[in-house]
């Protein structure tokens, strides 16, 4: 797919657009950008919006014109002579991989006034891949740029990000992200909702499920963007019993959330078990304090559609208790991460939550 032009990004915070908008002004791009945030906020768009505003000969602070000599370069699907992109081969980045980026480095541009590397997921550039990586920021050839992009800048090394302008994405709303997707997709309204709640205010990861819902693929067996998104619902609809629910049923509820997240396990985001238990107990985390929210007339809500079973939540405990639990969920989830049992960590913590 060709580059957006900025103008046409979702980006949050605003603060972070104008900051863009103002770099553009400039003659020159930074030498090398570190664009960082949580999966699915924009990071790979972004850098390819950006890579194509410098090198375009008409550029604006709305990025590129998409119609000049550069522009037209672009390939259907996003490729260019003045662009090369590393992406980690199976899981890191190697050190080949930099030592090619920096001999093409040598040549001049071909079209555009600036050639760009983009790096993705710069965190898993391997020791010597990340060292080769550090000379050749050291020593930059001429009109060659860099754009990095991570979940946290803390990942990589601190020689690599004392080179870099870092530049920090946020997420979206519920609202901001399904107003994009009702834009985008010819889907029922409900749908877009739980997909725009679903997504954490991650436009891309709101956008790839609604791609593979309009798409065949979804009626499908074994699609995973499908399983994905069946685990969530499985998910969402566990914790709305959780205003009811006895504690004799505290325990299968805990293996009912250990199964639904184990759906969420590999995936466009590679994650792994342990990952994918923690994602869940993210969104419990989301759904207690929706709980909490209702309270304040003009707090935001993440899960909208879901409101009554919010209400019982919040009826049967009070808001004391809920902020104990919120502390329960987030004690727990670090406890996974922690290599702790999931078993046993999961059943008590729904224990707990049950208990009146």
């Amino acid at each position: 797919m060709k580059p957006l032009p900025l103008a046409e990004i979702a980006i949050a915070p605003e603060t972070v657009r104008r900051g863009l908008k103002r770099t553009l002004e400039r003659s020159d791009p930074p030498q090398s950008i570190l664009i960082v945030g949580s999966a699915g906020v924009g990071k790979r768009t972004l850098a390819r919006a950006l890579a194509a505003a410098w090198m375009c000969l008409r550029r604006t602070p709305a990025g590129h014109c998409q119609t000049c000599a550069v522009c037209q370069k672009w390939s259907e699907a996003g490729e260019h002579p003045d662009l090369r992109v590393l992406k980690p081969d199976p899981d890191q980045i190697k050190i080949d991989a930099v030592r090619e980026v920096r001999q093409w480095g040598a040549f001049a541009p071909a079209v555009a006034p600036f050639r760009f590397v983009i790096l993705e997921e710069a965190q898993r550039l391997n020791p010597a891949a990340a060292n080769a990586l550090l000379k050749t920021l050291e020593e930059p050839p001429p009109r060659y740029h860099f754009i990095l992009t991570a979940p946290a800048s803390d990942l990589l090394i601190p020689t690599i990000l004392s080179r870099c302008r870092i530049v920090r994405l946020g997420t979206l709303p519920t609202e901001g992200v399904y107003n994009h997707l009702k834009q985008r997709f010819n889907l029922p309204d409900d749908t877009l909702q739980m997909l725009a709640e679903f997504s954490e205010g991650a436009l891309g990861r709101a956008i790839r499920w609604a791609e593979h819902l309009q798409s065949a693929e979804p009626t499908s067996k074994g699609n995973p963007t499908r399983s994905e998104l069946e685990a969530l619902q499985q998910l969402i609809a566990l914790f709305a019993r959780l205003g009811q629910a006895s504690l004799d049923e505290a325990l299968r509820i805990a293996y009912e959330f250990r199964e639904a997240c184990k759906a969420l396990e590999g995936g466009p985001e590679e994650r792994s078990a342990r990952t994918a238990l923690a994602l869940g107990l993210e969104y419990l985390l989301l759904w207690y304090r929706d709980s909490l929210a209702l309270d304040y007339p003009t707090a935001t809500l993440r899960f909208t559609s879901h409101r009554d079973e919010l209400r019982q939540l919040a009826h049967r405990f009070k808001p004391t208790e809920r902020l104990q639990d919120l502390m329960r969920i987030a004690e727990a989830r670090r406890a996974i991460l922690g290599n702790a049992n999931a078993q046993i960590i999961t059943e008590h913590l729904f224990i707990q939550l049950l208990r009146v």
